[in-house]
């Protein structure tokens, strides 16, 4: 699992895969039998590719890629612009005679996405949790007509899909879901209803395993004393802001007594719900903060700086310690949608599934280089991590090149894709480029080319001169009555 190819696949494996290949098919015939998509496992990878390759290099449109005046060459080489356009019209995932009338108990309507969605949070529920974990909103941000679209103020993008997701500290998503208004019909039966927002929690949780000592957070949207007392008997330990009118029997001043108070003060009682002692806090800030915790309270009290507006500096404070471990373990939704703004797919589409298949391959790299740099970590041979624009950057190179016969020549031959990237790095006195493991292996449309110039070898420790270039792998390679170096290089680990 230490390859970027690697990480993605197991999240997006070739099952899954098939299964849109043969959905998207379908989904052709249906709409013209007369002309089929023809669509294979290869191409999907292809497309794939070529859209996470979008993310990294932008340009004004999608056409752009395919023009002249760009020479995009990675992009003309992997596909024609009708055959990503005819892709992109008939990806399906779901068979739509199987969508049950709206008037029926079992209707979803998240029936197009829906097995993706199950796939996604098997493969990501399988992965070990982290001791910390929090539940928040996620926000899909879209401008497509459905009436599945929220609205959220407080996100940097305000009209979209909402998603709870279930994220450990580094930012992992462990399962997540996406809302429709139809999940509380759905409840299992050995679940309490404990009203639509600590359902959510109720729902994600159900993957935490009992009494391992998990942490789990959330804010003031879930909490509840029920919420936290049905947890604490399951054996999960947890933490939450809350809103004060949810407290029965509230006996924390409130905000206009502890107005007055002096910034730093807090309050805490501790209550019983069916046998659980839950912590109730208010501690004052800028403005009152009230907590619910079954394992923290207000004891060991710390000091932290604050900037006072009276004083124009820094003065310090007293802080519980129930607020520093809801600061340090809360962001970890906040961390993945940080992760995913850096390089996002930002293609367009009117079907409003398309943007949350996007978002699910998005949420898809962000797991995958997290889960890639993890490995990395705990290897005893160090390696050092990738970053997250590598990452994208290698695994669109492999899902376009592994496994390829051969590329798409157009026009009047000239100088290939692979001349003019080691002409770059010529200029740029950059070492030659080296392909990911899993495009060098591949055994497919590795060819000999003559070049005009002698280039050092490729192959580790062979210290020759070569005039031989693999066409797919873009590096010199001796290949002569002395040393096949060509052919140890496509073949040994």
């Amino acid at each position: 699992m230490s390859s970027t190819y690697k990480c993605f696949q197991y999240f997006f494996s070739d099952d899954l895969l098939q299964m849109i290949v043969d959905e998207s098919n379908l989904y052709s015939i249906q709409t013209n039998i007369s002309k089929p998509l023809n669509l294979n496992l290869s191409e999907l990878k292809q497309y794939i590719g070529i859209i996470i390759y979008m993310s990294v290099l932008r340009l004004p449109n999608v056409r752009s890629y395919w023009s002249p005046e760009f020479e995009i060459t990675s992009v003309k080489n992997c596909m024609t612009t009708n055959r990503f356009e005819k892709i992109r019209q008939f990806i399906h995932f779901n068979d739509n005679t199987k969508h049950l009338p709206q008037g029926n108990h079992s209707h979803d309507r998240l029936h197009k996405i829906r097995p993706l969605i199950d796939h996604l949070n098997l493969k990501c529920s399988k992965v070990p949790l982290e001791a910390h974990l929090s539940v928040d909103e996620q926000l899909c941000s879209t401008k497509v007509s459905h009436f599945l679209k929220q609205y959220i103020p407080m996100k940097p993008f305000k009209w979209g899909f909402k998603l709870f997701v279930l994220c450990g500290v580094s930012g992992f998503a462990y399962k997540f879901e996406v809302y429709s208004g139809q999940e509380n019909k759905r409840a299992e039966i050995d679940q309490p209803d404990l009203g639509a927002s600590a359902n959510v929690v109720v729902r994600l949780s159900t993957i935490i395993p009992a009494n391992k000592n998990y942490r789990l957070y959330f804010d003031n949207y879930y909490t509840s004393p029920a919420l936290l007392a049905y947890l604490a008997k399951k054996g999960i330990l947890s933490l939450g802001t809350v809103r004060r009118n949810r407290i029965p029997d509230c006996k924390l001043p409130t905000e206009k007594v502890i107005n007055k108070d002096a910034r730093g003060t807090s309050y805490e009682f501790v209550g019983e719900v069916d046998g659980i002692e839950i912590s109730s806090l208010v501690w004052k800030d800028n403005k009152a903060v009230s907590l619910l915790s079954t394992y923290a309270g207000q004891l060991p009290l710390t000091t932290i700086n604050r900037f006072d507006k009276k004083t124009k500096k820094k003065i310090d404070i007293s802080c519980p310690f129930v607020i520093k471990e809801y600061n340090h373990h809360m962001g970890g939704v906040d961390l993945m949608d940080g992760i995913i703004a850096r390089h996002k797919i930002v293609l367009k589409s009117k079907k409003w599934y398309m943007r949350l298949f996007y978002h699910f391959i998005d949420m898809t790299l962000a797991n995958s280089w997290i889960l890639n740099n993890r490995v990395l970590s705990s290897n005893q041979n160090y390696q050092e991590k990738m970053t997250f624009f590598e990452f994208r950057k290698e695994l669109s190179f492999c899902l376009m090149k592994v496994g390829q016969k051969n590329t798409i020549k157009r026009g009047r031959p000239s100088i290939s894709m692979l001349e003019e990237m080691m002409e770059a790095k010529k200029k740029s006195k950059l070492s030659q480029f080296a392909p990911p493991k899993e495009v060098r292996l591949d055994q497919v449309g590795h060819w000999i080319t003559w070049t005009d110039r002698r280039v050092r070898c490729k192959l580790p420790k062979c210290k020759g001169y070569a005039q031989t270039l693999c066409e797919k792998c873009g590096v010199h390679l001796c290949c002569n009555k002395k040393n096949n170096c060509f052919k140890t290089y496509h073949t040994s680990e």
